[in-house]
């Protein structure tokens, strides 16, 4: 019997250590589970080594105060629930690749904010609520294959929100093939130079591109839809904007495919502006080249006010309502530009007309009067009021030599949309058999 009591005595020992192991045992799974804190890896990292993240998620925020690479494998995750920034680089020559980060912080905070130069963020996915990427005094940056995005598309209206990669005194920053849109401003730079804004494609947004007193830079190949403003370029002088796409900027009243406002001896060329309110605005601005950029479908296809010496050459200008507005622009220089609207005569058979284009308001003042009168947009009758009513003491601009064919690029740019052309057309073509009804139904009465 007291042989049969110590084995009882025994066995409930045993029973009692295999659970203590089994709560231990659930206790280190469960601290497993939290987040790892990112600072402490980087802590114990050394200058110039490499932190390889596996899969998981890891707790921000963290301040990157030496010279590390950062990798993670695509699935890797930090998240940020502080005010402050999700990461900090304050040192020079960082480089972050391959991270998920979703950012909680306040609105003046960011996903990513940079103080140390020459550093390099590539593929990184950055859902925020408050800036993507954010960079301060800090040049030489490499910004590559990025996806940004505000937190909730629907929460906010674009001026309320953030931008998605916001620029100060950066000299020399490259921002290439990034994804950005539901975000403040796409891409805003200030107080810079030799920056290169390449391959970019930016959608639902205020301002797809924003430059402010920036030269000597590149705005080349991006794409932007369904922003307010495709372009926005202000007090800018020597840059260059070219090969661009900028279509449907029109929910806004404001609406611009681009926009130069105070901008100087720049090269704005082979961009092709489609759909917009207004295609190319023009303000105070001097001694810059608009040269073999197709113009389709705007509302207003090139606005010029108070802007001198600039010249417009070879752009198409096709299947805009009011091709052309200027006020107080009498020195600009249009040449050989394709008008489609232009009757022309060309004698000598070198593709340009003898005749000028003279740009005649009468039709933009006709409509400001009964916007129903937009029906008869290039009718006959329109032709021939516009040319009745037109003051031949008035100076307007003049294109002296204007192109009686497109140029054969920016007709394969224009051929590319003809499905949506058709659809507008087809719209068209309902309003009008609408408002003839209208009529007929009126006179009846």
């Amino acid at each position: 019997m007291p042989l049969s009591r110590a084995w009882i005595v025994f066995a409930a020992l045993l029973l009692i250590c295999c659970a203590g192991l089994s709560g231990d045992a659930s206790a280190e799974s469960a601290e497993q589970q939290q987040p790892v804190s990112l600072q402490t890896l980087v802590d114990r990292t050394a200058e110039g080594d490499t932190i390889r993240l596996a899969a998981g998620t890891y707790a921000g925020p963290v301040n990157v105060n030496k010279r590390i690479t950062i990798r993670g494998d695509g699935s890797t995750t930090l998240v940020n629930d502080s005010d402050k920034s999700a990461m900090t680089l304050s040192a020079d020559g960082v480089q972050i690749t391959g991270l998920q980060i979703t950012h909680h912080g306040a609105l003046e905070s960011a996903a990513v904010e940079v103080h140390g130069s020459k550093s390099r963020l590539e593929n990184l996915s950055i859902r925020t609520m408050g800036y993507g990427i954010m960079v301060r005094d800090a040049g030489g940056t490499v910004i590559h294959d990025n996806q940004i995005a505000w937190f909730d598309p629907n929460a906010d209206r674009p001026e309320k929100k953030r931008n998605g990669i916001d620029l100060y005194n950066a000299p020399d920053t490259r921002i290439t093939d990034n994804q950005i849109e539901y975000m403040k401003d796409g891409i805003y730079m200030e107080q810079g130079s030799s920056e290169t804004v390449k391959g970019n494609r930016i959608s639902y947004s205020r301002y797809g591109i924003h430059c402010m007193y920036i030269h000597e830079s590149q705005v080349i190949g991006n794409v932007g839809e369904h922003n307010f403003t495709g372009a926005m370029v202000m007090v800018v002088k020597n840059t260059v904007v070219s090969d661009n796409s900028f279509r449907k900027q029109s929910n806004n009243v404001y609406a611009q495919g681009i926009l130069l406002y105070d901008v100087q001896d720049s090269l704005v060329e082979r961009n092709v502006v489609e759909g917009n309110r207004v295609g190319v605005y023009i303000e105070k601005s001097t001694g810059n080249r608009v040269a073999d950029n197709g113009l389709f479908n705007n509302f207003v296809g090139i606005q010029v006010i108070n802007a001198d010496q600039n010249t417009f050459l070879h752009n198409g200008f096709v299947t805009n309502v009011i091709e052309s507005m200027e006020k107080g622009s009498s020195s600009n220089r249009f040449m050989e530009n394709y008008w489609d609207s232009f009757q022309g005569l060309d004698l000598n058979h070198d593709g340009r007309s003898e005749i000028p284009y003279a740009m005649n308001p009468f039709y933009q003042q006709f409509i400001a009067k009964n916007a129903a009168y937009q029906l008869f947009f290039q009718s006959p009758s329109m032709t021939f009021l516009s040319n009745l009513f037109a003051d031949p003491g008035r100076t307007t601009a003049r294109d002296s030599a204007p192109l009686m064919r497109m140029d054969l690029n920016l007709e394969a740019d224009y051929a590319r949309d003809g499905r949506e052309r058709s659809a507008v057309f087809t719209v068209g073509m309902l309003l009008l058999t609408a408002a003839l009804f209208i009529i007929r139904g009126g006179i009846r009465k």
